[in-house]
């Protein structure tokens, strides 16, 4: 079921108790030379709608949220930020939402990485205001983590942003929008604490960079190992992943 598709008294008639609702969030920021701005949502976007056409009776599924928390990509320019705490509030008053009219299973399916960090205080939040509810929050690449490692062809470091992962999925979603002959492989400085920033990967501590301090052109990582082929592969390998995830969600029961 599709919000933007009923109406208030079809909405008021649903039987919330048995539905998770499921809200993708995106960013509307730089994603290098050969990317449009709204490659997080887009993404998000099209896996969210993938599972709720196959869950249909089960998944309530709320527009994508495009703005994002995304002040490390500011330098850059062509980025819209909202700063942590106001996005921590609006996403919670959606959430909010949603609870009023008896929604007792939220997903906020994540297409951002720099979402992370306020959802987790949204997550703490809502479990104070709301024990009997059950939020989560996941990022998709995260969830299809081993799926998408078994087609990589890049080493540490070539998924990152605008990288191998995210300009395949475009080019699958909406090759036109690719700027081909822009694609070139950026980012990591060997004056930073990591060894590499990678989607898949993860370090034992955490520190924060501004975007322009690893990379020169908005990219982190490989985009020249893109394809759309592959990006098609990845694709429904995540949606495999995501409606795994969405049938634990929907078999929980409520005490």
């Amino acid at each position: 079921m599709i919000i933007h598709e009923m109406t208030w008294t079809e909405l008021n008639e649903h039987d919330w108790q048995d539905a998770v609702v499921v809200i993708p969030l995106g960013a509307t920021e730089q994603h290098g030379p050969h990317l449009p701005t709204d490659v997080d949502t887009r993404i998000i976007g099209e896996l969210a709608q993938a599972v709720e056409r196959q869950r249909r009776e089960h998944i309530v599924l709320t527009p994508t949220i495009w703005l994002g928390h995304s002040p490390h990509h500011l330098s850059f320019g062509a980025t819209l930020s909202i700063s942590l705490r106001p996005y921590v509030e609006m996403v919670k008053a959606v959430c909010e939402s949603y609870i009023g009219m008896g929604a007792s299973k939220i997903w906020l399916l994540n297409g951002h990485g720099g979402n992370r960090t306020p959802l987790a205080v949204v997550l703490q939040d809502l479990k104070l205001a709301f024990p009997e509810v059950v939020v989560t929050a996941s990022e998709y690449w995260s969830l299809a983590r081993e799926s998408i490692a078994s087609l990589r062809e890049s080493g540490p470091g070539g998924m990152g942003h605008a990288c191998e992962l995210e300009t395949s999925l475009y080019l699958y979603l909406n090759g036109d929008g690719v700027r081909k002959n822009l694609i070139r492989d950026d980012g990591f400085s060997p004056n930073s604490l990591h060894s590499s920033l990678d989607m898949l990967q993860g370090e034992s501590f955490s520190a924060v960079y501004n975007f322009c301090e690893i990379s020169s052109s908005g990219v982190n990582g490989r985009p020249s190992l893109a394809a759309k082929e592959k990006g098609e592969q990845w694709y429904r390998m995540i949606v495999e992943n995501l409606l795994d995830f969405a049938d634990r969600l929907i078999s929980l029961k409520r005490k």
